[in-house]
């Protein structure tokens, strides 16, 4: 099959910085061309700003005219719609916090963008099966067919090291801005003993400091480059995770790839299982989930056996549910569906 990859034309593909959607993209190509497909990628990035997507989507049908292709697959709402209005089928991948978060009128905006753009996709790829329990709940029929597969992660290049893990280090890896709320992270693992390092880009200086004085042994690296990431999930000891919203997160699956037990709260329980890759922490309020965080924690900080086996159960369960082999062939069999249902009509 020829496969359109369509980005979002705000951040190159690859990323050359912060950009996970971009890096799902290129690393889901990689996939696919190793099962035979061709897969092209089409994406033309502006400024850099968000707004970008705009004009990116409305030239798309024109950059589309040259390109020689069996299905397209968009992965943001403004591409998707542009491709309905302009008559085009397509598969459509959701990677947006807004089905479940939206306390802004951007964020209602972007959630009926996301809605009209999984009702007029041929088929619908959800990430995760709380997804795919929104999608079915609050788009209105006729919805096309809904799957769940969720992206994957390179389990070769996300690896642990255990001869540099000391027991005392947490990392994090996320954009530091307040919906990530690691200002609880840090509240969590004050008096632990545990170094919490946080790894991404820092959108407010002054909600850095807040997380900063939270707690009592936080490094805001800000964000590092690949060499450096790889290096800290190599050398960590467990990955928290607190934010309250997320569909799928990257750095959830790398974490498990590299053997890191993943503490969060309901939002990471579509990727950690409880208790046995991770803890899946009860987040009734803020103090109630620091607590919970705390004594987890606390627990692996001073078990090196449970640690360990954790980190075993971990990175297996990365390899087995989220290697790339695996998503790569769940969406050719998507493909086929579409290539199939266009050809008969």
């Amino acid at each position: 099959m020829r496969i359109l990859l369509v980005g979002g034309g705000v951040h190159p593909i690859p990323p050359t910085g912060y950009g996970a959607v971009e890096r799902i993209l290129w690393e889901l190509a990689g996939a696919l061309r190793a099962q035979g497909e061709e897969v092209t990628i089409v994406n033309r990035v502006r400024h850099r700003r968000m707004r970008d997507e705009y004009p990116f989507a409305w030239e798309l049908p024109r950059l589309l005219r040259s390109e020689r292709y069996d299905v397209v697959h968009a992965n943001t709402p403004v591409v998707a719609n542009r491709l309905a209005l302009a008559g085009s089928r397509f598969v459509y991948t959701s990677h947006s916090r807004h089905w479940f978060y939206r306390d802004r009128l951007s964020h209602r905006w972007g959630y009926w963008l996301e809605r009209r753009a999984v009702r007029r996709a041929t088929e619908v790829v959800a990430l995760t099966e709380t997804l795919a329990r929104a999608m079915r709940s609050e788009v209105r029929p006729p919805r096309p067919p809904i799957s769940v597969v969720p992206f994957g992660v390179d389990a070769a290049r996300f690896r642990p090291d255990p001869s540099r893990r000391t027991g005392t280090r947490a990392l994090g890896v996320g954009v530091v801005a307040p919906f990530k709320r690691w200002e609880l992270a840090a509240r969590a693992l004050r008096g632990t003993g545990l170094t919490l390092r946080i790894a991404g880009p820092i959108s407010s200086e002054a909600y850095a400091r807040t997380v900063r004085e939270s707690g009592d042994s936080v490094d805001l690296l800000g964000e590092v480059g690949e060499p450096d990431l790889l290096s800290l999930y190599a050398e960590s000891d467990l990955l928290v995770h607190p934010s309250g919203v997320e569909v799928l997160s990257a750095a959830v699956l790398q974490g498990l790839a590299a053997g890191l037990p993943v503490l969060g709260g309901p939002a990471v329980a579509d990727a950690v299982v409880d208790g046995t890759s991770g803890f899946v922490v009860p987040d009734p309020n803020p103090g109630g989930f620091v607590e919970g965080i705390r004594r987890r924690a606390t627990g692996l900080a001073r078990d090196t056996g449970a640690r360990e086996r954790m980190s075993v159960a971990a990175r297996t369960s990365a390899v087995e549910r989220f290697g790339w082999d695996r998503i790569a062939a769940a969406h050719r069999e998507i493909y086929r569906r579409v290539v199939g249902a266009g050809a008969a009509a």
